[in-house]
């Protein structure tokens, strides 16, 4: 159960999974709250897979209508992500036999988002609470994405951390390819990049999360010191595009150097074009587009955030800045581009990592001993 199967680091990772488990010998459907209209959904379907939104609008009525699905499809299993799904899922699921599992993708509750404009705080602690008492008294085991994420939840939400399992994401080589020197300079060819322009890239929607004023003041900072730089900006309109628009306006050199690309379905490309992947968020999970940057051989330079901790290491497979420092990152751009020595070893070191952890077949293998266990013994992990 989840909200869509759109083009978000939850939703890619759900779609690239589903035919592993199916080949495993699982059956897999999924039941979503809409059709994003982008994404995976189709691709999926196409696929063999059921892909259902559900019908009703108002929540009670969704929760008739899956409780209604569950009893007819008898899963053992039901796995909710995302909050709007977990709270449909949970209850709907009650009375069935099947285990209920939930998903903890993002550091949810993370102070970082007291700060966006758009988000009033007592509906967050609301939030929080509903979350909390729903997953303690309905939830038979977490999965978690990181131990980061682990972490911060079990403490959020006040959850025994013997009830998170930490299941990594994973990305399918079979949708990211492999890079090389050609498919990098077809890519800048067709963006009119040359060869050898130093290329920043980051990805994400315009979120107050993903903070991208402050990428755009680092950007400043960094067209002064590098001023061929271009930087890229792959990610569809949110509630902080006004945000965006007015910081460009009020830096020059950033605005002269930032490309806004919209929503992409190349960003595999995109990131094998680039020198650099800058995460700048104020909270995230796993940063799922670090591991596509990691299997692209594309050095990363994230926020020092509690959720990609165990994913990401600094000086190891990524430099990481402190959150909300534009100076910072911007140093640590100049230094990834400028500093080839560097650069190399964050590529072998998040290659190897992403083969090793974050390969789809690893994680499906993950997965499929997650349920297996959730379903022989319940809350309680096996020993």
């Amino acid at each position: 159960m989840i909200d869509s199967l759109g083009a978000s680091g939850a939703e890619h990772s759900t779609a690239a999974m589903m035919p592993l488990l199916r080949d495993l010998g699982h059956e897999v459907g999924v039941a979503t709250l809409y059709d994003a209209g982008f994404g995976d959904e189709e691709r999926v379907r196409a696929d063999g897979f059921v892909v259902q939104p559900l019908h009703s609008r108002r929540y009670l009525g969704r929760v008739r209508e899956l409780r209604a699905r569950i009893r007819a499809e008898r899963p053992d299993v039901v796995h909710t992500t995302l909050f709007a799904c977990d709270m449909v899922g949970r209850l709907a699921a009650v009375g069935t036999g099947a285990k209920v599992v939930s998903s903890l993708v993002n550091t949810t509750y993370d102070p970082a988002r007291g700060t966006d404009p758009n988000l009033r705080g007592w509906k967050l602690r609301a939030v929080q609470l509903l979350d909390g008492i729903t997953g303690r008294l309905l939830v038979h085991r977490f999965h978690a994405v990181s131990p980061g994420v682990a972490e911060a939840n079990a403490r959020d939400l006040r959850v025994p951390p013997a009830r998170i399992d930490v299941v990594q994401r994973g990305r399918s080589r079979d949708r990211l390819g492999t890079w090389s020197a050609q498919r990098r300079g077809s890519v800048r060819a067709s963006l009119g990049i040359g060869p050898q322009q130093p290329l920043v890239l980051a990805v994400g929607r315009h979120e107050h999360q993903k903070a991208h004023t402050d990428l755009v003041a680092a950007s400043e900072l960094l067209a002064q010191r590098v001023p061929e730089v271009r930087v890229l900006v792959a990610g569809r309109e949110g509630n902080a595009t006004a945000g965006l628009h007015q910081a460009l306006a009020q830096h020059s050199l950033a605005a002269g150097a930032i490309s806004l690309l919209g929503h992409r379905h190349d960003v595999p490309d995109l990131i094998c074009a680039a020198d650099v992947l800058a995460i700048p968020s104020l909270y995230e999970g796993t940063a799922g587009v670090a591991l596509e940057a990691m299997a692209l051989r594309c050095p990363v330079v994230c926020t020092d955030l509690p959720g990609v901790r165990g994913v990401l290491a600094t000086e190891q497979n990524a430099v990481l800045v402190p959150v909300g420092d534009p100076a910072a990152m911007a140093a640590a751009l100049e230094r990834v581009l400028a500093d080839h020595e560097l650069a190399d070893r964050l590529r072998d070191r998040g290659l190897a990592d992403f083969e090793a952890r974050y390969d789809i077949h690893v994680a499906a293998a993950a997965m499929e001993a997650f349920y297996a266990d959730v379903v022989a013994n319940g809350r309680r992990r096996a020993a």
